[in-house]
């Protein structure tokens, strides 16, 4: 029994088995600089989601996290997930994906599918889609070591695109004119992939790139954190941005990105302005001991996003703004502001 009995055009037919493994560890990639063209690559986008692994065995779906812990009963509108696949015990590896309104993913709704789930209830809203990406198993047949493109035959040969999962799509060689498309919806970034590359389990591999997209921002800062046993004088900036009230609203902190001789000058600055006022809005619940400033100091920082509510995700410190006007800093203005917060 081959494969694709039903498919005379798929190049060659694999024999197939019926095991499949308990956890498969899923291959990894590389940071890239910046974006590339290359006939070599195939170019999809960075998927902003929940790593995981599908398998449909017997029938039924099974779900895998990057941890290896078993996620099934966190989706349950994936259960039927099975009935788009065309071969049983397969394994595909891919993305549990929210889509905002505009059929963007996003990561703060997912954010808030599991922050309903933590209360303990079955939660099935904001809906969850698996966008898989790669086939690792058909049939209970490991293809890993088959090259990508034709993985992603067999992927698109075996997955028929329904309510609850479907194919990613991808583009050769124009890696640079895919990043600047996503770059005008907001999205995170790409992946780069070698079109030859097997699948290796558990490994970081040179064949695989991620190339994101990094935010910069200059932010208010409102405080700093004691650095506590650190040698450092201070542990982290807490930072700020002015709604449309001009009052100040706490959108995280900022730990890295600082060197021995910024931390230094950056401190000495601070103790001038350290209040005994809060100036936020709402105080921050931070379990450290801190210092509050007049918002005064400016800082350039860089980062990946806001989460759902608010907060800066993956926030490096790149320099001080003394030419930039604390009164500027706005909500409005911060790129990747979720749209479901208010301004002012």
């Amino acid at each position: 029994m081959t494969l694709f009995q039903e498919n005379a055009s798929t190049p060659r037919a694999i024999s197939a088995s019926v095991t499949l493994p308990q956890a498969i560890r899923p291959m990894l990639a590389r940071l890239a600089r910046g974006p590339f063209d290359s006939a070599e690559h195939i170019f999809e986008l960075k998927w902003d989601g929940i790593r995981a692994l599908l398998f449909i065995e017997d029938g039924r779906v099974r779900i895998q996290g990057r941890d290896l812990q078993d996620l099934t009963h966190l989706f349950p509108e994936l259960a039927n997930a099975a009935k788009y696949v065309r071969a049983d015990n397969t394994v595909f590896d891919g993305e549990l994906v929210c889509f905002d309104d505009d059929g963007h993913p996003s990561f703060e709704q997912l954010q808030r599918r599991m922050r309903r789930r933590a209360s303990g209830r079955v939660v099935r809203t904001p809906a969850v889609h698996f966008v898989a990406f790669d086939v690792l198993y058909i049939r209970g047949k490991p293809v890993m070591d088959e090259p990508l493109d034709f993985r992603k035959l067999l992927l698109e040969n075996i997955l028929e695109p329904g309510k609850t999962i479907q194919p990613s799509e991808f583009i050769e060689g124009d890696g640079i004119a895919l990043y600047d498309a996503t770059g005008k919806h907001g999205l995170e970034g790409i992946m780069a992939k070698e079109k030859s590359s097997a699948y290796y389990p558990g490994k970081r591999s040179p064949s695989w790139h991620k190339i994101k997209r990094v935010r910069e921002c200059d932010f208010i800062v409102g405080g700093y954190t004691f650095g506590g046993k650190r040698r450092e004088p201070f542990a982290s900036l807490l930072l700020g941005l002015y709604d449309g009230n001009q009052r100040l609203s706490y959108v995280g902190k900022v730990e890295t990105g600082f060197t021995p001789a910024e931390t230094k000058r950056i401190y000495g600055e601070m103790e001038a302005l350290v209040t005994p006022e809060s100036p936020f809005e709402t105080i921050p619940y931070i379990p450290r001991f801190m210092y509050w400033c007049r918002p005064e100091m400016v800082a350039r920082v860089s980062y990946g996003e806001f989460s759902y509510d608010g907060q800066l995700r993956f926030p490096v410190y790149m320099h001080s703004r003394h030419d930039a006007p604390p009164a500027d800093c706005k909500l409005e203005d911060a790129p990747g502001w979720p749209s479901i917060l208010p301004v002012g």
